[in-house]
């Protein structure tokens, strides 16, 4: 499980923080190009799998496919 935090949505892409597990401090940075959907992480989280930032993108995809960006958002699989 992980939280997601805004940073900045425009026209080209949506940025969110992404805080593994029950982190409240360290975080990584990933953002999805809206016209595009190339995927990018822009501040990997050290001693943490790079499956986190994939499942940050993936939520942001859906994020982008109902054009809605909450400020705060989770993701959670098992």
């Amino acid at each position: 499980m992980e939280k997601l935090e805004l940073l900045e949505v425009n026209e080209d892409k949506a940025v969110y923080k992404y805080f593994p597990e029950s982190e409240t401090e360290k975080f990584g940075v990933v953002s999805v190009n809206r016209k595009t959907g190339e995927r990018r992480i822009e501040k990997l989280l050290e001693n943490y799998v790079t499956e986190y930032a994939f499942h940050a993108c993936r939520e942001i995809e859906r994020y982008i496919s109902r054009g809605s960006f909450p400020v705060h958002g989770g993701v959670a699989w098992y």
